[in-house]
């Protein structure tokens, strides 16, 4: 049996506000924030990505390793959670 994911499931962000969602997103529906109505745009994948054999965000697939501290960390994140680095 299979545990592949089959949709991909991505960040939201409204504009204006900067509210965000975290929801599967299917290809021509309009997405909306429940409290201020604005419409949401997917504005990145989050790990794991659908094709991925697990449901952990955290599996070597999605790290890498910081070239300052040389910890892990994950792929999605714009900075090392450790000691701060840009990706």
């Amino acid at each position: 049996m299979s545990s592949e994911s089959s949709e991909q499931v991505f960040r939201l962000r409204a504009a204006a506000s900067g509210r965000e969602s975290i929801a599967p997103v299917t290809e021509g529906v309009v997405y909306r924030d429940a409290e201020t109505g604005e419409e949401l745009e997917p504005v990145a994948e989050v790990l794991p990505l659908a094709s991925s054999a697990s449901s952990l965000p955290r599996t070597p697939e999605n790290l890498r390793v910081c070239r300052r501290c040389g910890q892990f960390t994950a792929r999605d994140l714009p900075v090392c959670e450790f000691c701060g680095l840009p990706a």
